[in-house]
C-alpha cells in the first residue's frame, strides 16, 4: 500500500545507508556510491577507514587532514514488494471472497442435499450428477475462480525482498606514509524483508479445490468449510537486520613501497525481528522492534601498491569470524553472523581522471541468518563496481555502475558531484528499478 511505500523511504530519511541489505561491502561516504560503490584501490583518505586502512599510507599528494560527517538512506524493492503488498492489502478483499464463496457453497450443498428432488442422487451417492445440479456448480465455479485469485496473489509474494536502511559516518583523519590514522565511527541499520510460509495457505487453497472437483462422495461436498474461519493467513512479512556501529582507529604505514593497513575496532549488533502476517503487515512498526544486542572487538587489514598511474588494493573486513544466537528469536535458528569478507580492486588515476573496479572475491552472507535457506539466500550480495571520477580542481564529477553476481540486487547506475574548497560537500545517488540510495556528506580539510 501507499502508506508502506512511505514508511519505507521516511524510516529510511529519518534514521539517516548505502548499501543496506544485509550485510555487503559498503561505505559511508558519498565518494564511493556516486562511483559504484568502489574504494578499494582509488578509496580517499575520506572512506579508508571503511573500505581500506592502508590507502592511509597510499594517498593522494592533495589529502591531508579531514573532518567529515556523512548521512545516506537507502528503499529498495527492486521485485515491487511493495506494489505486491500494496494491491493485496488494498485491492479486492481476496481472502473475503475465498470464505464468502466457501460459505455460499456450504450453502448450496446443504440445500441440494436438504432437497426431496435430489433424494436418489443422495441414495445412490452419484456425486457426478450432484456436481452436475445448477446450484451446485455455479457456486463451485465461483469458489473455484477466488480460490485460483487467491493463490495468484499469494504466489505473487515469491522471492520479492525488500530492504530499508539508513547509516550514518563520522571520521577524522591525518593521513600519512609513515603513520597514517583515522578515528571513525559508523552506524548502520540494515533491513532486509521476505514473505513466508506462502506455501501453507496455498496448499490449503489447493485442498479445498481439489475436493470439488475431483470428490469421491457427496459427504466430501458435505464437509468442505472455510478453511481460514477464525484465523488469519499463514504467509507472514519477516524483516530481520539489526543496526550495526562501528567504532574504531583504522592505522597504516608504507614499507618498501607496500602501505600495510589495519583496522581495530569494537563492533556492536542490535538485531531486529518483525514477523507479522501478509494481510495486517505494516512496516511502519518494523525498525521498532529491536531484539537482542551483541558486542565484540573484531578489525579489518588491507593492503595497497602505487605502480605509477595503476592503483592496486586488497582488504579484508571482519578477520574475525562471529556468530551469535538470538535465544529469543521468534524465528527458528536466527543467528547473527559476521564473516570475514575480501574485496579486491584495482585502478587508473591520471589524476584529472581515475577509473577504477572492485570485485568480492566471495559471496557475503546476511547478518541475520535464520533455518529458512530461501531467506538466507536471498540477503547475500557478491558485487562488481566501477567506477569514474573526473577532477576539475574545485568540482568533482561522478559515476558508477554495481552488478550482483547473486542477482539478489539489480544492477545500480550511480552518479554524483563534490564541491571542495576549505569545506566540502558531496553529494550521491544510485539507482534501479524500484530502488533509491543518496547520500550527503559535509567535511572540512586542510
Amino acid at each position: 500500500m501507499k502508506k508502506i511505500q512511505q514508511a519505507l523511504l521516511s524510516s529510511a530519511l529519518v534514521l539517516g545507508s548505502y548499501q543496506a541489505l544485509a550485510l555487503p561491502f559498503s561505505g559511508t561516504d558519498a565518494r564511493s556510491l556516486a562511483m559504484g560503490g568502489t574504494g578499494v584501490a582509488a578509496g580517499s583518505v575520506v572512506n579508508a577507514s571503511t573500505f581500506n586502512p592502508a590507502l592511509l599510507a597510499a594517498y593522494r599528494e592533495d589529502e591531508d587532514f579531514n573532518l567529515s560527517l556523512s548521512f545516506g538512506f537507502i528503499a529498495r524493492d527492486e521485485q515491487g514488494m511493495i506494489d505486491t503488498l500494496d494491491s493485496f492489502q488494498n485491492g479486492p478483499d481476496l481472502v473475503g471472497n475465498f470464505s464468502n464463496s466457501t460459505s455460499a457453497y456450504q450453502t448450496a450443498v446443504t440445500a441440494a442435499v436438504n432437497d426431496p428432488a435430489n433424494l436418489q442422487l443422495i441414495i445412490d451417492d452419484d456425486f457426478t450428477a450432484f456436481q452436475a445440479l445448477p446450484s451446485v456448480s455455479g457456486a463451485a465455479t465461483t469458489l473455484n475462480n477466488d480460490a485460483v485469485a487467491l493463490q495468484t496473489a499469494l504466489n505473487d509474494f515469491a522471492d520479492k525482498p525488500i530492504d530499508l536502511g539508513a547509516t550514518v559516518g563520522f571520521n577524522m583523519t591525518i593521513p600519512s606514509e609513515s603513520l597514517g590514522i583515522s578515528l571513525f565511527v559508523n552506524s548502520r541499520i540494515i533491513g532486509s524483508g521476505y514473505v513466508t510460509d506462502i506455501d501453507q495457505d496455498t496448499t490449503i487453497i489447493t485442498d479445498v479445490a481439489t475436493t470439488i472437483t475431483s470428490p469421491t462422495s457427496i459427504s466430501d461436498l458435505q464437509a468442505i468449510s472455510d478453511p481460514f474461519a477464525g484465523t488469519s493467513l499463514q504467509s507472514s512479512l519477516v524483516m530481520t537486520g539489526g543496526a550495526v556501529t562501528e567504532v574504531g582507529l583504522a592505522m597504516a604505514t608504507k614499507i618498501a613501497g607496500i602501505a600495510i593497513g589495519v583496522t581495530p575496532k569494537q563492533l556492536r549488533i542490535d538485531t531486529i525481528e518483525f514477523i507479522q502476517g501478509i494481510d495486517v503487515a505494516d512496516t511502519d512498526t518494523a525498525l521498532d522492534n529491536t531484539g537482542e544486542s551483541f558486542s565484540d572487538a573484531n578489525f579489518d587489514v588491507g593492503l595497497a601498491m602505487d605502480l605509477g598511474v595503476f592503483k592496486l588494493g586488497a582488504v579484508v573486513k571482519n578477520m574475525i569470524p562471529q556468530e551469535y544466537a538470538m535465544v529469543n528469536s521468534v524465528i527458528p535458528g536466527s543467528r547473527v553472523v559476521v564473516e570475514p569478507q575480501l574485496r579486491a580492486g584495482i585502478a587508473f588515476d591520471a589524476g584529472w581522471a581515475t577509473l577504477t573496479m572492485d570485485q568480492d572475491m566471495s559471496v557475503n552472507k546476511g547478518l541475520v541468518n535464520t533455518d529458512d535457506p530461501v531467506l538466507n539466500s536471498l540477503q547475500e550480495s557478491q558485487y562488481t563496481s566501477v567506477g569514474l571520477e573526473m577532477d576539475l580542481a574545485l568540482i568533482q564529477l561522478r559515476a558508477g555502475l554495481r552488478t550482483d553476481a547473486t542477482g539478489n540486487s539489480a544492477d545500480v547506475i550511480t552518479a554524483g558531484i563534490g564541491f571542495h574548497f576549505l569545506f566540502t560537500l558531496d553529494l550521491a545517488v544510485a539507482a534501479s528499478e524500484n530502488s533509491a540510495e543518496g547520500i550527503v556528506q559535509l567535511g572540512m580539510r586542510w
